[in-house]
């Protein structure tokens, strides 16, 4: 009856019958073909069949059981399903302490239940109603939550992949394909893992399983739609999806943010992960739902390149980051956080161990990490200093090395192979003095602090466009409104024409501002034509003004030129936005102007020439504007104006006297410097109620520098 129903083809009633066959005891010298097809249809279902031979008692019985099925599945007729039962078989002698010896069926030095993955991939690639069963249980056997055989998965997974596209009546489709899913996302082929999770959803598999394993693969490919994926996944009251939830964050997520993961329901989760990587896109400037995206690429590009082959990763005791069971090599870890280095080196000699140093620019100060494989090729370490690589000790009393199992030899040109990512090496190439190599040890340590516990997108641009960025806090028309007035200076050299004839240039900005939990994005095109091209040395400058409430505010610009891929970011950590409502005195930024030849701007006493870089030739005026509120109307105000050179402690203050306006005053003075000596000045101004008990201050940057002969 089974053989029958097998060879036209097993409906919802042959696939009952089936799973009655696996559950009814039989002897492995009785088994048939069909019998072995379906005790692998009820493994692959989460239903292991009962049979007594697949759970032997002596290792006697187990030994006749291989060689029988050994015999029976090369047989004739062959059936390759007694391969697969055969590795049921061997993955139950994996938990005995009996080995493998040289006999039928038996590969000696070949542990069990590796042995069990090359019986399963045999029968996946003969093809037939078992082979696509077969990939289903490897699969389930290879990707269990810490995979004990990673290298396994990497030799025998695309046979398993085309192991899968063979029909499989006996199989519900929707454990298939999530397995086959599963397997291509492992091998990263992500457009495969696509294919096969929405055959899973459509199959009837877990709605929302579907939705996070969609959305993994989605965001990665940065498919629209993926980040409502995502979120739906974040809703489920599913355990399970919570958890991969969980560990996909956890590459990046501190402590005190996984607490706060592990605090939430299906009721909030969805918010917490959007704040989590809404923050995250603030930070970086970026648009929502960038860094999500961004981060599953990483972990596809990760998959792809930084795996972990064998398992599992051996240790010393001075070893400086320990990742046991991490799939992913250090190089890996640190990619997820950071995204791809800005500058690379390595010195590949015969005989030395693989190595590589990762350099990201960063305005807080670079961060450098060396890797280097010594036993494992595959097996990348993050080491304490350049010096590690070839197992010394350079400015550490850490000797990266006990035995000459873990030593690299000595690379005679191992720092003039960095000469060029950093200037500290330049140095020690002239001079390996210890202190050099502190310096360096400075740095790495450090950049191993940051790298290993913190995460980065930043803006990166094919082309840096160097403008000049100003960022004046102004007062608003009501009580708690403000303004910010951004100016915005571009060098000729940077700016690439859209239109031909008048010449004419077009950009795009995106300015982000945080204060707590708020955040306002805005994004505008601006386009400018201009009489003729620009010539070199002149600039085009512009403004934006945009409302925003008082307070304190993180505040970031960026501008790009699409035309090129141009563009730079700008940030102002701590915008004071002042309160024309309040009763104290407020006083907005100090707004710099020039005489001739700046940008105007509408001010709302009149029009107002900018400076756009701060920069004054001596003897010529400093303009100033700025804003006053808080003081009665006619009040007496004191205001001490001070320019306070950064070289030479220089100082010089001029003293006004004057009298409040209307709700809000605006002043503008012109400032002579004559008497000032070239170089960068702090520009102050202090304003006193006429009591004294009131003040605001406000100061600002400019540059004074010696008049053109």
């Amino acid at each position: 009856m089974l053989l029958a129903l097998a060879a036209i083809g097993l409906g919802q009633s042959g696939r009952a019958a089936a799973q009655g066959a696996a559950s009814t005891p039989v002897s492995v010298s009785q088994l048939n073909c069909a019998q072995a097809n379906a005790m692998l249809v009820a493994q692959a279902e989460g239903h292991p069949p009962d049979a007594a031979f697949l759970r032997p008692q002596s290792r006697s019985d187990a030994d006749a059981a291989l060689r029988i099925l050994t015999y029976s599945a090369i047989g004739s007729p062959k059936c390759p399903a007694d391969f697969g039962v055969r590795a049921l078989l061997k993955w139950y002698l994996s938990t005995t302490d009996w080995v493998p010896k040289d006999a039928p069926g038996q590969r000696p030095g070949i542990p069990w239940n590796l042995d069990a993955i090359y019986d399963l991939a045999t029968a996946g690639k003969a093809g037939g109603p078992s082979a696509a069963v077969a990939a289903t249980i490897a699969t389930k056997y290879l990707l269990a939550d810490v995979p004990p055989l990673p290298f396994a998965v990497r030799e025998v997974g695309p046979a398993l992949l085309d192991a899968f596209a063979e029909p499989a009546p006996l199989l519900s489709d929707s454990i298939r394909q999530f397995q086959r899913g599963r397997l291509a996302s492992w091998l990263w082929k992500p457009q495969l893992a696509d294919t096969a999770f929405a055959a899973y959803a459509a199959a009837g598999g877990g709605r929302d399983r579907a939705a996070m394993e969609l959305a993994r693969v989605r965001l990665a490919l940065n498919t629209p739609g993926a980040d409502s994926l995502y979120y739906q996944a974040a809703r489920s009251a599913d355990t399970a999806v919570a958890r991969e939830l969980r560990h996909d964050i956890a590459w990046i997520a501190d402590s005190s943010e996984l607490a706060g993961f592990d605090s939430t329901t299906p009721a909030t989760r969805e918010a917490w992960l959007r704040d989590f990587w809404e923050q995250r896109d603030v930070e970086a400037l970026r648009p929502h739902g960038a860094r999500l995206a961004e981060h599953y690429r990483r972990v596809g590009f990760a998959k792809e390149h930084f795996r972990i082959l064998v398992m599992d990763r051996k240790y010393e005791l001075n070893e400086l980051w320990v990742n046991r069971l991490a799939p992913f090599d250090d190089r890996g870890l640190i990619y997820i956080r950071h995204g791809e280095p800005d500058d690379t080196a390595a010195a590949v000699r015969a005989g030395a161990c693989p190595n590589v140093s990762w350099l990201y620019r960063r305005p807080e100060g670079n961060l450098v990490f060396h890797f280097v494989a010594r036993e494992n090729p595959n097996d990348w370490r993050l080491v304490e200093t350049l010096a590690n690589v070839s197992g010394e000790a350079g400015a550490t009393t850490r000797v990266r090395r006990s035995g000459t199992t873990r030593s690299c030899p000595v690379i005679d040109d191992l720092i003039q192979s960095r000469a060029a990512l950093d200037p500290i090496y330049a140095k020690l190439v002239a001079s390996p003095t210890y202190q050099n190599w502190e310096r360096e040890l400075t740095w790495t340590t450090r950049s191993r602090k940051v790298g290993t516990t913190t995460d980065s997108d930043p803006l990166r641009f094919a082309n840096q466009i160097d403008a000049a960025w100003r960022t004046y806090a102004l007062l608003g028309d009501a009580p708690g409104q403000g303004r910010v007035l951004v100016v915005s200076s571009l060098p000729s050299s940077a700016l690439s024409p859209i239109v031909d004839n008048p010449p004419g240039y077009g950009f795009q900005l995106h300015f982000v501002a945080a204060s707590g939990d708020t955040v306002i994005e805005s994004d505008s095109t601006r386009r400018f034509r201009v009489q003729r091209e620009l010539e070199p040395g002149q600039m085009l400058t512009f403004t934006t003004e945009l409302p925003l409430r008082s307070g304190s505010w993180n505040f970031g610009s960026v501008l790009r030129q699409p035309i090129d891929s141009a563009g730079q970011f700008f940030r102002t950590p701590s915008l004071q936005v002042p309160d024309p409502g309040s009763s104290s005195l407020q006083m907005s930024d100090i707004v710099l102007g020039v005489e001739a030849g700046g940008q105007q701007w509408q001010a709302p006493d009149g029009p107002y020439m900018l400076s756009p870089t701060g920069t004054y030739t001596r003897g010529d005026p400093v303009d100033i504007y700025y804003e006053l509120s808080g003081a009665r109307p006619g009040e007496t105000l004191k205001t001490d104006v001070t320019f306070a050179r950064a070289e030479g402690g220089d100082q010089t203050t001029l003293s006004f006297r004057e009298q409040a306006g209307a709700a809000v005053t605006r002043i503008r003075r012109a400032m002579a410097t004559d008497r000032l000596k070239e170089g960068r000045y702090t520009l102050r101004v202090m304003v006193r109620s006429e009591d004294g008990e009131r003040t605001a201050t406000r100061e600002t940057t400019i540059y004074v520098v010696k008049p053109a002969s």
